[in-house]
């Protein structure tokens, strides 16, 4: 689910397969929403903390350099 209906969610096996690598056209075409530039400031979440840990490794290792991983994950945000 979202957190908030101004943030964009992409679902680690998509960032797994290589979508921050996508060509910034093709990735607003298949999400919706305009690929993050690389400076810019990217915050990763998940249900409980874990899977935003590796989706803000694998941003790192594609070239992002603005990368936050929530910790609390959304149980903590809605709660």
């Amino acid at each position: 689910g979202k957190l908030h209906e101004v943030v964009e969610t992409l679902p680690l096996p998509y960032i797994a397969e290589g979508a921050l690598a996508m060509d910034d056209e093709d990735f607003e075409d298949q999400f919706g929403f305009e690929k993050p530039k690389f400076d810019e400031t990217i915050v990763f979440s998940c249900k409980a903390g874990i899977r935003s840990v590796s989706a803000a490794q694998l941003a790192k290792m594609a070239g992002y350099t603005d990368v936050m991983d929530y910790m609390g994950g959304s149980n903590d945000w809605f709660s």
